[in-house]
């Protein structure tokens, strides 16, 4: 039985992206409660950090895209790992961000990242709990997350 060969630079990111946003969205949200800002604070303090990572993917992008699979040590590996980070990080506020302004999430390498609810459901449960801080009702027990595509 043979093994089957590693996965090309864009799978990698995708399943990368796959498991950390939703870490990274729940990381956001729960830090953004506990910080307390209002609703224009954390779109504000989102959007700055879906901007940086945009930066940091268009400065150092071309290292999670092309690799020759060989191990990575040092400033080359510490640059990988930021700017994976980074990413994540920039995903997952993007998609906090959208649901703070309406919408159900977005859209990043072809994945779909936030509420996996269906938008009726969503706004029943926000209107039932009526707590209006900044992100209880975008990201209550629904943080960043794929939706799995066909």
């Amino acid at each position: 039985m043979r093994q089957p060969g590693p996965l090309n630079a864009i799978d990698e990111l995708r399943l990368f992206l796959d498991f950390s946003v939703p870490l990274c969205g729940a990381d956001i949200a729960s830090k953004l409660r506990l910080w307390g800002h209002s609703r224009e604070q954390a779109k504000a303090w989102l959007r700055s950090e879906a901007e940086r990572a945009g930066g940091s993917l268009g400065e150092n992008g071309d290292v999670l895209q092309f690799s020759d699979g060989r191990p990575r040590s040092g400033r080359a590996q510490n640059r990988v790992v930021r700017t994976a980070s980074e990413l994540a990080r920039g995903v997952a506020a993007a998609a906090l961000l959208a649901q703070l302004e309406g919408r159900r999430g977005g859209v990043a390498f072809g994945g779909f990242y936030g509420v996996t609810a269906r938008p009726a459901e969503a706004d029943t449960e926000r209107d039932q709990d009526g707590d209006d801080d900044a992100v209880g009702g975008a990201a209550r027990g629904t943080c960043a997350v794929r939706k799995p595509t066909a």
